[in-house]
């Protein structure tokens, strides 16, 4: 399956909840784990070995693609060839409270909540790596919408009206030339993406904010992307205490280094059925017309753990801060510390993302 001949233990998610406020663990998968790259306190990420020889993530999302590039640094060795020897994964909807309360070392999360529990909390919390640092902006529309100009008068959804997706769908309306306060009416719906999808394929509204993977279902009821545009967007990413980060720096060095091989390995399309296939021996069920989506869903994806350039993030943050996100005037620099994504895309001579902060 890889190109390691380590054996690999793996435990599938269980549905184990962990009551607090109805947020809870959704599931735990441990495994072993394997980098032949890593650093933190020299000059180049080649040689540093993990202080810590396992590492307790937390993830928010079940989706393999929110997964993809540290299993995949678990499955080709990476992790293991930097001293990391063991990971296990939380899926948990309290991954900052983790982290806080020290159940956690690393976890998966939107850019929006670490920043906000950074802000709110006054604790060190530090985003060390990006995940996804750009987003599909992605209006599809029901059978009959051929144009912009069909959907005056009509409903458009983005979920929760004081949403992100909501503002974006507001943002895409303007950019097709109508006006989002005058010519369409903005309504919410509850539940996630897939939810809009079939209030758009049974006509409960005309439009609404999707994925790339809703296009082929929205073909067969007669509908369409009627908008798609990929935006800067340094969305999710990886973060840790800083008091963690202090007794770890090495751990945090060797995890990101594999992170990063990972990444660029995933980004070569030779690799491409490959990668899927560790994931689908991972566990994971990932549908073919998934699979046809590959470059789509790379498009997402940071190359590098790094993200454009200080200017994106601060209108990024400014985005934010405008849905209620983030506090207005935040200053995201505080919860942010690169040295580590800087070191490995020095090592693997990747030019700096973002060069500076």
């Amino acid at each position: 399956m890889t190109g390691s001949n380590k054996t690999h233990q793996i435990r599938l998610p269980r549905r184990d909840f962990l009551i607090r406020g109805g947020a809870g663990v959704l599931g735990t998968i441990i495994a072993a784990s394997t980098l032949d790259m890593a650093g933190a306190q020299t000059p180049s990420a080649k040689n540093v070995k993990a202080n810590l020889k396992a590492i307790k993530m937390g993830d928010f999302n079940p989706n393999y693609a929110t997964q993809w590039s540290y299993r995949l640094a678990q499955a080709l060795g990476f992790l293991q060839d930097g001293g990391i020897e063991g990971l296990e994964v939380i899926l948990t909807d309290e991954y900052i409270p983790g982290l806080i309360g020290g159940s956690l070392d690393i976890a998966h999360g939107d850019t929006s909540a670490f920043f906000s529990a950074g802000q709110a909390s006054g604790l060190p919390l530090k985003m060390i790596s990006m995940h996804r640092d750009k987003e599909w902006w992605i209006m599809g529309v029901r059978k009959g919408i051929n144009k912009p100009e069909d959907l005056k008068g009509g409903t458009i959804t983005g979920g929760s009206l004081d949403g992100r997706n909501t503002w974006v769908m507001k943002q895409v309306i303007k950019k097709m030339g109508l006006d989002p306060e005058k010519d369409v009416t903005f309504v919410p719906t509850s539940g996630g993406s897939d939810k809009r999808l079939a209030a758009v394929m049974n006509g409960t509204v005309d439009g609404a904010s999707m994925f790339p993977r809703h296009e082929a279902g929205l073909q067969k009821s007669g509908g369409k992307f009627l908008f798609q545009e990929l935006n800067l967007a340094p969305q999710e990413g990886f973060a840790c205490m800083g008091d963690w980060l202090a007794k770890n720096e090495d751990t945090a060095q060797a995890w990101v280094m594999a992170d990063v091989r990972a990444r660029r390995w995933l980004f070569d399309p030779a690799n491409k059925e490959r990668a899927y296939q560790i994931m689908i021996d991972y566990g994971y069920e990932i549908p073919d017309a998934f699979k046809a989506m590959y470059k789509l869903e790379v498009d997402q994806l940071s190359p590098d753990g790094g993200f454009e350039s200080a200017a994106a993030m601060d209108s990024f943050v400014n985005d934010l801060s405008q849905t209620g996100d983030v506090p207005a005037g935040l200053d995201w620099r505080k919860f942010m510390d690169m040295k580590y994504v800087w070191a490995a895309q020095d090592a693997l001579g990747l030019p700096r993302r973002p060069a500076a902060m």
